[in-house]
């Protein structure tokens, strides 16, 4: 099975991340941060762990694509609902080029609120969009475009982030590009991510 079969198949993972991680090795996003997760678990009973066949998949994919990745794994509890108080393993990973920019995508996630535009810009946003983020400029859900004269449809369901008002339409042209490179690398991961729901 080669790396993108085996990408493919990888178990914990959603189907968004493992694009982002077709398009840092395509160069076409200068990183990325994904999640692995295990199994769902009572908090009344041990820990369920990621599967160690799941992280040396995930290694062996990372290594065959020459990809920097610098991980952290928590437990995640949630004890809001008292019928059913659960945990999870989760496992933060930072992928990049080169090492140096994995750590500094790591290290920002640790202050996610105060880090907004740096983690915007080091995961390839354009700059219009990072700057709108959170500020009147931000573009409402409800007025993003199903497509544009340049991005298909389907391209346009790869959009991961938020746009500014004033220059949406320039910002979502590189859809178009991830998602031929996308379609033509992986056909399976391209196809369920841009299904209509």
């Amino acid at each position: 099975m080669n790396a993108i079969q085996l990408l493919e198949e990888l178990k914990g993972m959603i189907t968004y991340d493992k694009s982002s991680i077709l398009l840092v090795h395509g160069k076409l996003k200068p990183a990325a941060q994904v999640v692995m997760q295990g199994p769902i678990f009572s908090l009344d009973s041990e820990v369920e762990h990621i599967p160690n066949e799941s992280i040396s998949t995930l290694h062996e994919v990372l290594t065959f694509f020459k990809l920097a990745y610098v991980s952290k794994t928590v437990v995640m509890e949630n004890s809001s609902d008292a019928s059913f108080e659960h945990g999870q393993e989760v496992m933060r990973i930072s992928i990049a080029q080169d090492n140096d920019v994995a750590i500094r995508l790591r290290d920002l996630f640790t202050d996610v609120s105060n880090n907004h535009t740096a983690i915007g810009h080091l995961l390839g946003y354009p700059s219009t969009a990072v700057e709108a983020f959170l500020t009147a400029q931000m573009l409402e859900w409800g007025d993003y475009p199903k497509s544009t004269e340049h991005v298909s449809e389907k391209n346009m369901r790869l959009l991961g982030h938020r746009l500014s008002r004033k220059n949406w339409e320039e910002e979502v042209n590189y859809l178009e590009t991830s998602g031929e490179y996308l379609k033509s690398i992986s056909p399976k991961i391209y196809g369920y991510i841009t299904r209509e729901e």
